[in-house]
Parts: C-alpha cells; sequence; structure tokens
C-alpha cells in the first residue's frame, strides 16, 4: 500500500535569466513500512523536496499524494489541517513556541485539534526523549540537544495519535 507517491514534482525559484531549478520532474512512491532516506550534496534540492513532501512551500508543477489525498488541491486552511494531523515534521532549526513551554510545544499539535493528551503516552514520550526535568522550561533555557527532542516530542505525540486512529479503524 503506498502511503506517499510524488509524481513530477518539480519545483523553480524565479523567472528567466535567474530561475534556478530546485527540483526537476521528481517521480517515487514510499509503501507502508519502507523506510527512505534522502541523501545528496548541498544545494541538490533535499530541503525543497521535503518542503514540497511536509506541504511547507508549493511546487511549480507536479503531484504529492499523502495516502491519496492531493495535497495541493487542499485550500490553505485544509492543507494546514491535514499538515498538523498527518505529517510529522522536524525542522533542522527545531521550530518550537518560545513563548511555551516544553510540555506545551510537545503537545501543541494535540490541542490545536482538540485532542485529549494520553498522559501514558506522553509520559512515555518525555521518558524516552529524557525531558522530564524540563517540563517547565521555555526554550531558550534548554539546550541545543534537548531544544531537538522536544521538536522530536512533538512529532512523535502526532505520529502515536494517527497510530491510535488506525488502530481504531482496523487498519
Amino acid at each position: 500500500m503506498e502511503i506517499l507517491k510524488i509524481e513530477n514534482l518539480s519545483k523553480v525559484y524565479g523567472k528567466g535569466d535567474t530561475a534556478v531549478t530546485a527540483l526537476d520532474q521528481v517521480s517515487f512512491t514510499v509503501k507502508k513500512g519502507e523506510f527512505v532516506a534522502i541523501i545528496g550534496p548541498s544545494g541538490s534540492g533535499k530541503s525543497t523536496l521535503l518542503h514540497m513532501l511536509g506541504g511547507v512551500d508549493r511546487p511549480t508543477s507536479g503531484k504529492v499524494l499523502v495516502d491519496n489525498t492531493d495535497i495541493y488541491k487542499l485550500n490553505e486552511t485544509q492543507l494546514a489541517i491535514f499538515r498538523r494531523r498527518q505529517i510529522g515534521l522536524i525542522y533542522q532549526f527545531y521550530n518550537l513556541i518560545p513563548v511555551l513551554t516544553v510540555e506545551e510545544n510537545i503537545t501543541l499539535p494535540l490541542l490545536l485539534d482538540q485532542h485529549k493528551v494520553d498522559q501514558n503516552q506522553f509520559e512515555n514520550i518525555v521518558k524516552i526523549l529524557n525531558l522530564q526535568n524540563r517540563l517547565h522550561h521555555l526554550p531558550n533555557q534548554l539546550s541545543g540537544g534537548q531544544q531537538q527532542r522536544v521538536s522530536i516530542g512533538r512529532a512523535l505525540s502526532v505520529i502515536l495519535l494517527l497510530c491510535w486512529q488506525m488502530n481504531q479503524q482496523g487498519i
């Protein structure tokens, strides 16, 4: 079963003589249970591709289908909700909300969708990431590694919710 399908994905920045092709007709699929690594030299389009897959930037042409949903046929509001509920992004520069505590940053995606936080799952995530003693700290009170672990915790909280929902649907 394909969970991700990329069809002829292209991204061009600028126009005319200053145009830069970041992606040129990229196509591939990812099946359920597969692990995929995207590698290449600096400037080869890895980050651009990830931004297209995550719905944070729009392609010049092509399709990104996540669970058979063409994410670029969604309007901005639908895409934001889809991204929050279906895609766990971990940015190189963590993207934490500076005025929220570690606990609030990890649970934010769930709370935005008015899901109740499963306290057992939350405590497991926090324990695995060794953040138990940092739950009430703000991002600027954390080391870089701790900030990265908070970002991973946020993505894990979304993934665990998706797994629970799939289990409830018998998928």
